[in-house]
């Protein structure tokens, strides 16, 4: 494995992170007040959530692992290599979730979740980035 193979996926997530943390300084009614302030947020949720998705899929197929047929299925077979703490699964995988909630049922979007995610939840993201991270760097 070569974090050069990913470095995009990773620039991705790094980017999102900075942009989104602009958001934690607004308020609710602040945020919702300029719809790109939504359309932004959703949109770097998205891709980030994506990235670290892709990012599993190609650390699966780089140690030979079994291929997911799904998003939440990289999360699992993460896990079963020992690679993703079993504490951490439905968390990962609600990311997962997210992510497809802004693709299919982009006209059914919460704004007060997307809002929560954005104040309590990006943390998690960065985890899981920091986790796929060590997983390469253990074999490059």
């Amino acid at each position: 494995m070569k974090k050069e193979d990913i470095q995009t996926k990773i620039d991705v997530i790094f980017n999102n992170l900075e942009k989104l943390k602009i958001f934690s300084s607004k308020s609710y009614e602040d945020f919702i007040s300029d719809f790109r302030n939504i359309d932004s947020a959703l949109y770097r949720l998205q891709t980030s959530i994506q990235a670290l998705l892709d990012i599993g899929s190609y650390i699966i197929a780089s140690l030979g692992l079994r291929t997911p047929n799904t998003n939440a299925e990289i999360i699992d077979i993460l896990n079963e290599a020992g690679y993703i703490p079993k504490d951490k699964i439905e968390k990962y995988k609600k990311m997962s979730q997210c992510r497809n909630r802004i693709v299919h049922l982009y006209n059914h979007i919460d704004t007060e979740m997307l809002y929560d995610i954005l104040m309590n939840e990006l943390d998690d993201i960065k985890e899981f980035y920091a986790s796929l991270l060590n997983i390469i760097e253990q074999h490059e």
